[in-house]
Parts: structure tokens; sequence; C-alpha cells
């Protein structure tokens, strides 16, 4: 139906040629309680081939795969601490070890990082 067609083709035209809001939110993960990773679309690009991660992603990833390892084997979850890749970026800015300290000591304030099994800090440096 060529009516269609051109429904259809001005359709795509008008995505296209609308910017996109990158700041737009698109998901939320968890969908309720703390500890949310708020998605947006600018997120979304990165990706795109030959993009590189952000923070947030790869948050969201490591929150996704625990809730899963929680749900499938919660003896397991139960032994592992995820961090996020700000931990990592807060602990290594500062030059004296003490003050690094101080400024994630509060991180691990309602986890006793010691009785767990597996603690996971991912890194993404640029």
């Amino acid at each position: 139906d060529p009516a269609r067609r051109i429904t259809r083709q001005s359709a795509r035209n008008t995505r296209t040629a609308t910017p996109e809001n990158q700041d737009e939110l698109v998901l939320v993960y968890p969908p309720s309680g703390t500890g949310a990773v708020n998605i947006t679309r600018g997120d979304l690009k990165r990706l795109d081939n030959g993009q590189y991660l952000n923070d947030t992603l790869i948050e969201f990833g490591l929150k996704v795969w625990l809730d899963n390892v929680r749900k499938e084997q919660p003896e397991l979850g139960e032994q592992v601490h995820v961090f996020n890749s700000f931990f990592y970026k807060k602990l290594n800015s500062k030059k004296d070890i003490s003050e690094s300290y101080l400024s994630v000591r509060k991180w691990t304030s309602k986890v006793d990082i010691f009785k767990k099994k597996y603690i996971i800090v991912p890194i993404n440096e640029k």
C-alpha cells in the first residue's frame, strides 16, 4: 500500500530529524527501593558499536547480574558484595590512603565486607 509506505517513511524522517534528548530517562532499575540506577537515552547511545560503557551502564549490568544470582543461587548471592565504579574512583582520588579511606568508609557502614566471600570493585578508566 503506497499510502502506508509514505506514512512509515515520513515517520522515520520525523524521528531522525528531531534531536533526541540525551538526558531523557528511559529506565530505572530496580524500579522500587534504594540504590536505583537511572538509564538515559545518552547511556543507551553508549551501547552502539565503537562506544565505551559508562559508569551507569556498568552499575546497571552488575545490579541485574547480582539480582539474578540472588534469585537463582541465594546462598551465593549473600556471599557477594558489589561496589559501583565510583567507589574505586573515590578511593583512588587522594594521595594519602587514610584520606581515601575517610572518603569511602560510609560506603561499607551497612555491610560487613569481611563476611563476604566475593567483593567486586569495577574499575572504569578512560
